[in-house]
């Protein structure tokens, strides 16, 4: 059963194998069908237009050009100015100097490799179907038809004998000549140019320094956004106080009634301490009696509870410095508890 599964799963990969190598064969199908040359040709034409501009030309071209004008000027302004790329050189020759493919609606890309004084740049323009070229070319081919009549001749030899000289020509189809005579005589070309992106060609190394600039620097800035964040949440506590007047001045009258009332204890305490100190000696409990039970009441409660309290402090501690308030004293001597008497 292993045995089996192996070998199933070998088959699977060798034939996922030839498929890619099929596909990796395979050549692309462009959007609609042109002579490669020719559009070679205009690349090379709109990059000699566009890649060296005045002051005055590039502000006219960036403000009041067409799609094709301002992305071709921006781009090669953005090579010289941002990326550094120096002056144009000449143009790239060999593989992979010139690249057609696809592009979005139809459109189909033609990449020109340019070399520049520090590096590569690739300049990528994109065209798109030259509907009314077809009817262009069926009107010549009447013409032609019709001059070649006059002559008693049919089409094909009199394109030998009218156009044999011009270089400019290919006459080896009819179909061939008319693109030729179209380009040549009328600059007509079954595609017509829409935009350009110019993009200076970087090395790997480069491109790995770059990314990592990039994120350091992107991390920096989260991390620098969330210290502040935290910042900000620190400080919410504080808009209460800041925003209700009312909240903030009961705090104060509060913390300013605490802080009177705990002075005044101290120093009813502490003047006890010293009535207690120069007080006469202690007489019979039978004569304080008829004193305790008399109806004038000197004291509430909470004073006099704060007097025995410091009254047994004094007595405990043995002088009258002033401390705080309800303190255990040296000799560990702990009230339990204070009751009034009747």
């Amino acid at each position: 059963m292993k045995l089996k599964l192996k070998k199933t799963l070998l088959l699977c990969a060798i034939l996922t194998f030839l498929l890619s190598l099929t596909g990796c064969d395979e050549k692309e199908t462009l959007n609609f069908e042109f002579n490669e040359q020719y559009m070679q040709d205009y690349t090379k034409v709109i990059i000699e237009k566009y890649y060296e501009t005045s002051p005055e030309e590039q502000e006219y071209y960036t403000t009041e050009g067409t799609d094709l004008e301002k992305s071709a000027v921006s781009g090669f302004m953005a090579a010289e100015t941002t990326d550094h790329v120096g002056k144009f050189m000449s143009y790239k020759t060999g593989e992979g100097s010139v690249e057609f493919k696809n592009g979005a609606n139809g459109k189909v890309l033609c990449s020109q490799v340019c070399k520049y004084e520090h590096r590569y740049v690739k300049v990528t323009v994109a065209y798109k179907e030259n509907k009314k070229y077809a009817l262009d070319k069926k009107q010549t081919y009447d013409q032609i038809t019709e001059v070649a009549s006059q002559y008693g001749m049919d089409v094909t030899t009199f394109i030998t004998q009218a156009f044999g000289n011009d270089p400019a020509m290919d006459l080896s189809s009819v179909d061939k000549f008319l693109d030729s005579y179209l380009v040549s005589e009328f600059k007509e070309y079954p595609f017509e140019p829409v935009e350009v992106e110019v993009s200076p060609i970087y090395s790997k190394s480069e491109l790995m320094g770059m990314a990592g600039k990039n994120t350091a620097i992107g991390m920096g800035v989260v991390f620098c956004v969330l210290i502040f964040i935290s910042f900000i949440i620190s400080l919410l506590k504080f808009l209460p106080m800041l925003f209700d007047a009312d909240i903030k001045r009961a705090k104060a009258e509060a913390k300013k009634a605490a802080e009177e009332a705990k002075k005044k204890t101290e120093d009813r305490i502490i003047a006890s301490s010293k009535d207690q100190e120069t007080a006469a000696p202690a007489v019979p409990s039978e004569s304080v009696a008829p004193a305790a039970s008399a109806d004038e009441d000197l004291m509430n409660d909470s004073e006099l509870v704060a007097v025995i309290t410091a009254a047994i402090y004094a007595a405990s501690s043995g002088g009258g410095m002033r401390a705080p308030a309800y303190t255990a004293s040296n000799d560990k001597l702990v009230v339990r508890s204070i009751r009034r008497v009747r």
